[in-house]
């Protein structure tokens, strides 16, 4: 396009959301990155200067003439765009993607309906005392496709210490809502018990702990499970005790 047409054209767009995309030997477009903009802000990740995986990324695909950039929604003003980006990467999940974050918006989330339906009452459910545990805060390894088997096992190790002895339920939640609650039998060394969906490094695992349990039983189950559960802050650390008497 000639620089005038090009900027009408980008004019035109007003503000957006894009995908990066890999163009594979089949013709398929799969995106590796999400972001959102206006002007020629799709265009400008051609020029950074930064070696990250996603300029590493670009720089092959384009030299290989593989590099895509679809546009998501456009016209739009920019809250919109940032919404729009936000449930995009959750879509996506972003260990699919090169985005360094989730994305933007506390009401742009992926959620199952009845777990919005908790936090929007914002009636935390209290942990009685006898199902005292702690609470495992999978942030940043939770993926919306997770099934049982990878819900237990990134929510069994591996820590970092072993909890003390009068913890007897752990809590597998993300975003403040509990996903599965298991019951604990005992602490093992990392690495003690086989894992399926995810690979452990075994100079990351020294000294590390993981647990042996089941899941809860029904009763604690329905009791917890897809509702916010009322927890102290982390301070930076993946677990928080829950259920104890201060």
């Amino acid at each position: 396009l000639k620089e005038s047409s090009r900027k009408n054209f980008l004019d035109k767009l007003g503000f957006y959301t894009y995908a990066l995309c890999e163009i594979t030997s089949e013709n398929k477009r799969i995106p590796f990155y999400i972001g959102k903009g206006k002007n020629d802000r799709c265009l400008k990740h051609i020029e950074e200067s930064k070696i990250t995986s996603k300029t590493k990324k670009i720089i092959e695909l384009f030299a290989e003439k593989k590099l895509g950039i679809d546009i998501l929604c456009y016209g739009v003003n920019e809250e919109t765009a940032l919404v729009a980006e936000s449930v995009s990467i959750d879509l996506m999940n972003i260990e699919n993607l090169t985005n360094a974050v989730r994305g933007h918006g506390e009401n742009a989330k992926r959620l199952p309906i009845n777990e919005l339906l908790s936090i929007l009452n914002n009636k935390p459910i209290k942990v009685l005392s006898k199902h005292k545990g702690v609470a495992f805060l999978l942030e940043r390894t939770f993926k919306h496709t997770f099934g049982d088997l990878e819900i237990l096992e990134h929510t069994r190790g591996i820590w970092s210490r072993k909890q003390d002895s009068d913890v007897k339920f752990a809590y597998a939640t993300f975003r403040g809502i509990v996903k599965e609650v298991y019951e604990i039998y005992t602490w093992v060394p990392a690495g003690t018990q086989q894992y399926f969906t995810r690979k452990l490094n075994k100079r990351n695992i020294k000294d590390r702990h993981e647990f042996v349990g089941k899941k809860a039983e029904e009763s604690i189950r329905d009791r917890y499970v897809g509702k916010l559960i009322e927890k102290d802050r982390s301070y930076g650390t993946p677990f928080v005790k829950v259920g104890f008497e201060t």
